[in-house]
């Protein structure tokens, strides 16, 4: 068709619809997974954003023995949402399996999501880097 008339209504072949965060693999047995709300896509050296569930970024890392397994950023399609981003987060952060986040603040609708699927929040100041936080919320070396 071309002009962007074409079946892959505009995205990359495989990526996600527009409002709808990627599915990530489990973390591997043993393994501590804890996202992070970012500003950027820099990985361990992304900052911190002020605001969790419409920040641009989610910073992925699988912390295994206190050392850093794995580290994907990926960006937050559900930032832009009217209502209900917090809830949608949340329920996304259960399905890719995270055990932990770093955050400025949680709003209570997350708060709420997270405190009853087990999942613990650290506090971290914006703009901090990730790794920075992580150390300092003791759980990497």
């Amino acid at each position: 068709m071309g002009m962007g008339g074409g079946w892959g209504r505009g995205r990359e072949w495989g990526a996600p619809p527009p409002g709808q965060m990627p599915s990530l693999p489990p973390p591997k047995p043993g393994a501590l997974r804890v996202v992070a709300s970012t500003d950027d896509d820099r990985g361990l050296d992304a900052a911190i954003s002020f605001r969790f569930a419409r920040a641009p970024y989610m910073t992925v890392v699988d912390i295994v023995r206190g050392e850093v397994a794995s580290v994907q950023s990926v960006p937050n399609a559900l930032a832009g949402g009217m209502r209900g981003v917090g809830v949608a987060v949340g329920q996304w952060l259960i399905s890719i399996g995270a055990k932990a986040v770093l955050a400025p603040h949680l709003g209570p609708n997350i708060q709420m999501v997270l405190s009853s699927a087990g999942i613990r929040a650290y506090p971290a100041r914006p703009g901090t880097r990730v790794i920075d936080a992580l150390r300092g919320a003791g759980l990497v070396k």
